[in-house]
């Protein structure tokens, strides 16, 4: 009798076991979890992530997310392209983490200007990078050349020391020309030498966040800068007085990036809440700026819009599909470049019920499934301009941006989960938002 209760408890104890496995999540690379961009394919010619590779200044050698191989291995099943977080962007590029830095040459620049040149520490990080993304078979968009914010303020000032005065517009233009030409063509070279000549960066963001975050009613028709265009905090603006530098940045870019390389605009906010914002004005003005003077002598080129989608639960994939059809009618092509969906305060991650007063969503799986639902609307086409590359910018909640203190401020001063996957040891498991965008394609 002993001998046949204690059978009976194994028997128990195995069972148990076994649901408990039945049920246990999925990891990322298992079998019966469906490939992201190989389900979406047939929409879109890209799908990927933002991703990271290390940190900057006293811990540059911290290594991240793509310096993992089980990462490798869940990008190349989900992804075809990823978007660095940071290492592309100038102040990673430049490394001087704010000292004065080497100058080591001279360059002769479009406007007559002949500068001195500066060392650009970073890119042997650009390399490293580079060849995962060979090694595995994965293409970039480059992110970015040109931005207000992450690039060293000493790239602005005579002798390139911070102790001294800005320079002027001819010298900045100048020094704007050599770093989009040094870094396009540090990228050509690679990929000539290493990768037959085959792009891995297929897209460059060339602007990013040029317009204000307090464009104001009739924005577009405005005259005055501060009415549209990002004039606090800003070097660049410091410089220039105008939206100069923007045309400039594209005219150099299309002088030096391959002609198959698409060209982007990037920038965030052009719907708050439910409704579109003043900010949108702002940026169909940049565009239609590019636009304009694409015909100059020194030509600008514009391909695509890229709305970065930093969205929340009282975001509505209705008014957003207003935003990109403004952009598709211009005539170019949109890419989400940094997607993810604040849960704001309230949210539970268990039964993904979202609880905050004003959501459009009440559950995050509703909202990630209704914005893929209206991506595939709007998805370019033979015949048509529209979207042709969704980036998710994270892979998982535990390394979501939006958990930073900036951040946290404005969805409500309490953890988020926006992204498509959960992290459990080494493991990436995907959530129900994941399953939902799976549907949308389904459907």
């Amino acid at each position: 009798m002993k001998f046949k209760f204690l059978y009976l408890i194994m028997l128990l104890i195995i069972f148990s076991m076994a649901n408990v496995f039945a049920d246990s999540p999925k990891d990322w690379l298992d079998d019966e979890v469906p490939s992201l961009y190989k389900t979406y394919e047939k929409y879109f010619d890209y799908v990927g992530f933002g991703v990271e590779y290390g940190n900057f200044g006293s811990n540059w050698g911290t290594k991240k997310e793509l310096n993992f191989s089980e990462v490798q291995k869940g990008l190349v099943k989900h992804a075809n392209t990823i978007t660095m977080g940071n290492e592309f962007k100038p102040q990673f590029i430049m490394a001087w983490w704010g000292k004065k830095p080497e100058v080591s040459g001279t360059f002769k620049a479009s406007n007559g200007i002949t500068i001195k040149t500066p060392v650009l520490k970073g890119l042997s990080r650009l390399d490293e990078i580079l060849s995962i993304c060979k090694a595995n078979s994965l293409m970039m968009r480059g992110h970015v050349l040109v931005w207000h914010s992450q690039t060293e303020d000493a790239f602005f000032y005579e002798d390139y020391d911070t102790t001294k005065n800005l320079v002027g517009k001819d010298e900045m233009n100048a020094r704007l020309e050599w770093y989009i030409k040094t870094v396009l063509e540090h990228v050509a070279l690679w990929e000539k030498k290493n990768n037959g000549g085959k792009h891995i960066i297929w897209a460059w963001d060339v602007v990013n966040e040029a317009t204000s975050d307090n464009s104001q009613p009739g924005a577009y028709k405005s005259s005055y800068p501060e009415h549209w265009l990002r004039t606090a905090g800003t070097k660049w603006f410091d410089i220039y007085d105008s939206e100069e530098f923007i045309i400039n940045a594209f005219a150099f870019a299309n002088k030096y990036a391959p002609k198959d390389v698409k060209l982007c605009y990037n920038d965030y906010g052009g719907i708050y809440e439910n409704r579109m914002s003043d900010k949108h004005e702002s940026m169909l003005r940049v565009v239609d700026l590019l636009l304009k003077h694409k015909s100059d002598p020194l030509p600008t080129r514009i391909d695509v819009m890229g709305l970065q989608a930093h969205c929340n639960v009282k975001n509505g994939a209705v008014i957003f599909e207003k935003e990109i059809k403004d952009f598709i009618l211009r005539g170019i092509d949109v890419h989400i470049t940094e997607l993810d969906i604040g849960t704001w305060n309230g949210y539970n991650p268990n039964t993904d019920a979202v609880k905050i007063t004003g959501k459009q969503y009440k559950t995050l799986s509703a909202a990630y499934k209704d914005f893929f639902a209206m991506f595939i609307r709007n998805r370019k086409t033979e015949d048509k301009h529209g979207i042709e590359c969704v980036t998710i910018w994270g892979l998982n909640d535990e390394a979501t941006w939006l958990n930073s203190p900036s951040q946290r401020v404005w969805l409500g001063n309490c953890d988020q989960y926006p992204l498509l996957f959960t992290k459990k040891g080494k493991s990436y498991i995907p959530k129900k938002a994941f399953y939902a965008v799976i549907e949308a394609a389904e459907e």
